[in-house]
């Protein structure tokens, strides 16, 4: 093996101090030297900041100046070399100074031996490059090797402050991945992180970047990565702010239409297959793009501009770009405190159920109701169900509202029961989030057990799309609830994707037909065959049939004719309190009594 080679920087006023510490260099066995020397502090500073020595030896007299000055100015500059300062005799105060300006070591000359100084050269080379490491892991991301947030915020405000100076523009991409939860819930996320390093590669393709940095290996989060960062230039930065999303900070632009050219690029490399073992997968991505200094002057509303843009690009399904705008930022601003809204309106128990009653084509008696969530906010008049359960959804709160649903039209069908009213069954819509839960089927035990409801009378209501999510396990947990002694039935069926060769394995009693086929009876041919077909399914597959959004005699007879069983609609009841349903109970029955 070769000695190895290290270059040193001497910065000396002293000629023969200089030649005493070459020659100390020289008798060092193992390690050969490579001398710089420097007396000028002008000049010394230079080299300094060209961080291109191994180690740098700095006496504390520079003629005028001192080395404490210019080690302060060096390590300001950004100079990563050791530093190792040298005096002529011990002072403990100058000993302190050195170090607290970022010196790796204090040495006195007339104590200098070869041993002595190669042991300290030795070490300050390694604790600057143990400090580089830990620097690099304070500020990369170790996926993709990308900057990182805190990173991104460094430089992105030097390169706002550099744009302000010069009077130009800036421009912020703010990028999140299509689908990308989809991807990693369904192949896992070890295939999820292979796709982000695909992702940061290809950032760092379309920045047109010579060295990006990136850590060594391939994957689909890299590969992303990766195409981010190639298709961007030097002075530009690409980073990862967390899970899929990723910023791309353009650090001077002439015009609007530069950026958008970028984020066209890196929409189309986002857009070629990524392959993950034996799978390709296609990607796309949605992209915000706010500018300096027109969108913003400060990172936070850059960034935050950005994310609103990005935003509205997803609302626009995808795949496309989206340039900031103050009413972008006033929808944004209207949806924050919509959101705060509900959460308070949850802790404050503004939300309440309606019951909307399903009656029996062939009798014409009440044969069940429906659970419908109601928000009324103390501040203002009832919140479309529409409007406010998506964002519930979110928000992650459909979950914990969905079981409180569940409970509470449980402990109603309770009191109804109780006040002598018959025995029908509730229905309660249940949201994907509750059924992927692990512990599902136990929750909904729990809630019999405690409210003393009978499995019969419970019926829980799912959409297609719900039982079509992941089949196996939906297979698997309906048939528990069903062992359970619970119906099941699919809710607006016919405006989901649900195969038909699936829809025969699904332990499943009644079909609700939508309410989009009911609306048109009597005018559309297409609608009332569609409803009569969805009611021949039913009957070979050995289910009933609920026919919903009834809402005048027409359609009631037309679906009397089809021989459904149950009906719904604003023409047979609207949704209304328990008590006001109560009310009618009581009155039939003393009717009847009468």
């Amino acid at each position: 093996m070769g000695e190895q080679l290290l270059s040193i920087l001497i910065i000396d006023d002293d000629e023969d101090d200089v030649l005493i510490a070459r020659d100390l260099l020289g008798d060092i066995v193992g390690t050969s030297y490579r001398v710089d020397w420097s007396y000028d502090y002008q000049e010394a500073l230079g080299k300094l900041l060209s961080n291109e020595a191994d180690a740098c030896l700095l006496d504390y007299r520079l003629g005028s100046r001192t080395g404490l000055e210019l080690l302060r100015e060096a390590v300001a500059g950004g100079c990563e070399i050791p530093i190792i300062f040298l005096t002529g005799q011990s002072d403990r105060e100058i000993d302190l100074e050195a170090m607290e300006a970022g010196a790796s070591d204090y040495l006195v000359k007339s104590q200098l031996n070869a041993p002595l100084l190669e042991r300290s050269i030795r070490y300050a080379i390694e604790r600057a490059r143990s400090e580089r490491r830990l620097a690099h892991l304070a500020q990369y991301d170790h996926l993709t090797g990308l900057p990182n947030r805190s990173l991104l915020q460094d430089r992105l405000s030097q390169s706002l402050a550099l744009a302000m100076r010069q009077k130009q523009s800036l421009a912020v991409l703010f990028l999140d991945l299509d689908r990308f939860k989809i991807i990693n819930d369904t192949l896992g996320h070890s295939a999820g992180d292979t796709l982000l390093k695909s992702v940061a590669e290809r950032l760092s393709y379309c920045l047109d970047m010579n060295e990006t940095g990136l850590a060594q290996g391939g994957g689909y989060l890299r590969e992303i990565a990766d195409r981010l960062s190639n298709n961007l230039r030097r002075s530009d930065t690409v980073a990862r702010l967390g899970g899929d999303e990723f910023v791309v900070v353009l650090s001077s632009i002439a015009r609007e239409e530069d950026a958008a050219l970028v984020a066209r690029r890196i929409l189309g490399e986002i857009r070629r297959p990524i392959r993950l073992g034996d799978r390709e997968i296609y990607m796309t991505a949605s992209i915000g793009i706010s500018l300096a200094p027109t969108d913003g002057t400060s990172v936070e509303d850059l960034i935050r501009h950005a994310d609103v843009a990005m935003y509205q690009a997803k609302e626009h399904g995808g795949n496309t770009y989206q340039f900031f705008s103050k009413e972008m930022n006033e929808r944004a601003l209207d949806r924050l405190n919509f959101e705060s809204r509900l959460l308070r309106g949850l802790e404050n128990r503004e939300f309440h159920l309606h019951y909307q009653p399903k009656f029996s084509v062939r009798t014409g008696q009440i044969s069940g109701m429906e659970a419908l969530l109601r928000w009324t906010p103390e501040d203002g008049p009832p919140v479309s169900p529409a409007k406010f359960i998506p964002i519930l959804e979110e928000i992650g709160m459909i979950e914990t509202v969905g079981t409180w649903v569940l409970s509470q039209a449980c402990r109603d069908l309770h009191a109804w029961m109780a006040s002598g009213c018959p025995a029908i069954p509730v229905a309660v819509n249940i949201s994907g989030a509750q059924m992927k839960k692990k512990d599902f089927v136990d929750t909904v035990a729990g809630v019999l057990r405690e409210t003393l409801i009978e499995p019969e009378l419970l019926e829980l209501e799912l959409t297609e799309s719900i039982l079509m999510h992941n089949v196996d396990e939906t297979v698997r947990t309906l048939k528990q609830l069903t062992r359970l002694g619970v119906s099941v039935s699919i809710d607006d069926f016919g405006t989901g994707y649900s195969s038909l060769s699936y829809l025969k394995n699904f332990p499943v009693k009644k079909l609700k037909i939508d309410s989009s086929f009911i609306r048109n009876i009597g005018k559309d041919k297409g609608d009332e065959a569609i409803a009569k077909s969805i009611v021949d399914l039913a009957k070979h597959l050995g289910m009933s049939v609920v026919a919903e959004g009834i809402e005048t005699l027409e359609q009631l007879d037309f679906v009397r004719r089809l021989q459904c069983e149950e009906a719904q609609g604003f023409h047979l009841g609207k949704p209304a309190p328990l008590e006001q349903l109560l009310s009618i109970c009581r009155e039939v029955k003393d009717s009847r009594s009468g």
